[in-house]
């Protein structure tokens, strides 16, 4: 997936702040005043894989840590403030949230069959993964 222009702009509507861009790369720097913390969006298009296999990389920065979603092939807005980014696959799922306020959640290989299962035969375990991820079920094929 490459990001498009008027995909970008929609991001940093979102987000509520202006990206810098160099080259293949554009990042947003996020800011919570109230709790003092930061968080460093990065979209990185076209960037060698591995295995003879170009893509998007979305990393976030956070003084907790440090994050990376690797072949990014689509992502929804959740308005007001959030954004999801996905990795799409055949069986399962891969997730990047990031927020407005400066939050991030991440998500990894989760398998499709729990998005849209009643939550009441969940193991608590899975619960969140598959409620933040069934914002998502619209657009997964």
């Amino acid at each position: 997936m490459n990001f498009s222009t008027i995909e970008l702009n929609k991001i940093s509507a979102i987000l509520d702040c202006e990206p810098k861009s160099i080259e293949n790369s554009t990042t947003w720097a996020l800011t919570n005043k109230e709790i003092k913390q930061q968080l460093f969006l990065t979209i990185n298009s076209e960037v060698d894989l591995g295995g003879n296999q170009k893509g998007s990389l979305i990393s976030v920065q956070t003084q907790h840590g440090y994050f990376e979603l690797h072949d990014c092939n689509q992502f929804i807005t959740f308005e007001p403030e959030e954004i999801i980014f996905l990795s799409n696959g055949k069986e399962h799922i891969s997730c990047l949230v990031i927020g407005k306020s400066g939050t991030c959640s991440l998500f990894g290989k989760v398998n499709k069959g729990l998005i849209g299962t009643d939550i009441v035969k969940l193991d608590s375990a899975v619960l969140l993964a598959a409620m933040q991820l069934s914002l998502t079920e619209s657009i997964l094929a």
